[in-house]
């Protein structure tokens, strides 16, 4: 279940941040973190702390939201269980 959510924010995230016109490095300029902390977010291979992840979205105008996991949804569980 995680997997299917964490692949909606990844895609919206850099979307985001494209739409700003902004690369990676004038993100970093705008929010405070390391470039290369955005590539990880970007990649899904972010594991660090909710307060940089936060700075991150705070400068693409964006909310970090936390939701009862509640019954997975079918796209969710194919996700889960996807080869790929």
């Amino acid at each position: 279940m995680y997997a299917a959510r964490h692949a909606r924010y990844r895609h919206k995230v850099p979307g985001k941040r494209k739409a700003k016109r902004w690369t990676q490095a004038t993100a970093a300029l705008h929010s405070g973190v390391h470039r290369t902390v955005i590539s990880q977010i970007e990649n899904g291979l972010y594991s660090g702390s909710l307060k940089v992840l936060t700075l991150y979205l705070n400068a693409l105008e964006l909310k970090l939201s936390v939701q009862s996991a509640g019954i997975p949804q079918l796209d969710e569980l194919e996700a889960l269980f996807n080869d790929d």
